[in-house]
């Protein structure tokens, strides 16, 4: 006979001192502070203390990431970026600045000279593909340049057909021009024909050209030298193919179905919520009343942290005597599409108050489910199979209801036509 893992008293004991920090901790107010309420002196005379725990907090944070903050690299980026846009990295003289801008012309330039080039994909792809190059290739241009794009195609594929068109003309995956999609940066510059090269000059003024004629690097000496112009057209312009993002998500908004969309989310939801739960058990024919025994055999050993046994492997337990409190709450497992069982759990909620109610096959839809917790006045769960053996039923509608030991089972027997009411 295997002895018993620990002695009664010793779990009752247990249980109750939980019972007692729990109940100390729900009978502590809260803090004057935190209700809104002026502190008590008590409270007053903490503040020191707590502030200075948070600065020595804040301190010890900020010491570990000092020397990464003060690096070289750090530092050289924060400089070399301005509200995002990566611009020429400062104190670069002689030798050193020509080898970093390529050429002695853009080593003239002011040390944070920025450069946009506004394009389209209804551009032709050789201009597109050689300026691409200009800027992957040469180190200056890429630290300063950005190519914008107003959107991409109305539909489904379009922005990941856009991407994947816009690779295709970079040199290589591993060398590319950096490429943006800004819609409100053509609105702003104004910006309805394309290319347009709008560049910082060394004085720190903006300049533009409209055109191709030029390409890029010649295109953004000749606006430091005050030869840019944002009325005249050099070469040819295009017009813009992509479609205005803004104003097209403006538009979708103003027409967009919400309601439809978020009950359609509600339905996805509750969808995947009914395919994870649920044991379509069969419907009752016959009545039937029996008891079950939901006695388990531990398959391990279980101990406490204190080193007691507190189930041994090979013990049978019984989870409606093993603790020190009696269970005292029922069960109902029904299926809801079947009205005269929705009738009978009715029947069930109004004689025994304490009961949990779970379907073994939840509504179609979560307005269902609603209607459903409506009509009962009260929670409706769903069952998993492993719990509807743990209960020891087989048929629905079921009432389950501990008694000592065992449970016992009530399986009403489905009415006849003429007997439904």
């Amino acid at each position: 006979m295997i002895p018993a893992a620990i002695p009664q008293q010793d779990v009752t004991a247990i249980v109750q001192r939980s019972h007692t920090i729990m109940a100390t901790a729900a009978a502590r107010s809260a803090p004057a502070w935190e209700m809104g309420q002026a502190l008590t002196p008590q409270e007053k005379a903490e503040i020191p203390a707590l502030a200075s725990q948070g600065k020595n907090i804040l301190e010890r944070y900020a010491s570990q990431y000092q020397d990464q903050s003060n690096s070289t690299e750090a530092k050289a980026w924060l400089r070399s970026h301005v509200n995002g846009v990566p611009v020429v990295p400062p104190n670069l003289h002689g030798v050193q600045a020509q080898q970093y801008v390529d050429h002695t012309l853009m080593a003239k330039q002011e040390r944070q000279a920025k450069t946009m080039v506004f394009i389209s994909m209804d551009m032709p792809k050789p201009i597109l593909r050689r300026w691409f190059a200009d800027v992957a290739n040469d180190k200056r241009l890429f630290q300063s340049t950005v190519f914008v794009l107003r959107g991409w195609p109305d539909k489904t594929t379009g922005l990941p057909d856009l991407v994947r068109e816009v690779n295709r003309l970079m040199p290589s995956m591993n060398v590319a021009a950096n490429v943006e999609i800004n819609p409100l940066l053509f609105t702003s510059h104004k910006v309805n024909v394309v290319p347009v090269i709008i560049h910082q000059t060394p004085g720190g003024q903006w300049g533009s050209i409209v055109g191709d004629q030029y390409g890029l690097p010649e295109a953004i000496h000749r606006i430091d030298g005050g030869h840019g112009s944002p009325t005249t057209i050099f070469g040819h312009t295009w017009k813009i193919a992509e479609p205005n993002m803004v104003a097209v998500f403006q538009k979708k908004i103003k027409t967009y179905d919400w309601k439809k969309a978020q009950q359609n989310a509600y339905d996805n939801a509750w969808a995947r919520t009914r395919a994870n739960m649920g044991d379509p058990l069969p419907d009752s024919r016959k009545g039937r009343y029996y008891t079950f025994n939901p006695s388990v055999v531990a398959s391990r050993t279980i101990t406490l942290p204190n080193g007691k046994v507190l189930v041994h492997k090979g013990q049978v337990i019984d989870p409606l005597t093993a603790y020190p409190f009696p269970w005292t709450q029922s069960y109902i497992v029904f299926n809801p599409a079947q009205p005269w069982q929705v009738e009978q759990v009715k029947a069930w909620v109004g004689m025994y108050p304490n009961v949990v109610l779970m379907a073994s096959e939840l509504p179609p839809s979560w307005a269902a489910e609603n209607a459903l917790v409506k009509e009962l006045q009260h929670p409706v769960y769903g069952i998993y199979p492993s719990l509807a053996a743990r209960l020891g039923i087989n048929r629905v509608p079921a009432l389950i209801q501990p008694d000592h030991d065992v449970l016992s089972i009530t399986v009403p027997k489905e009415p006849q036509p003429g007997e439904r009411g």
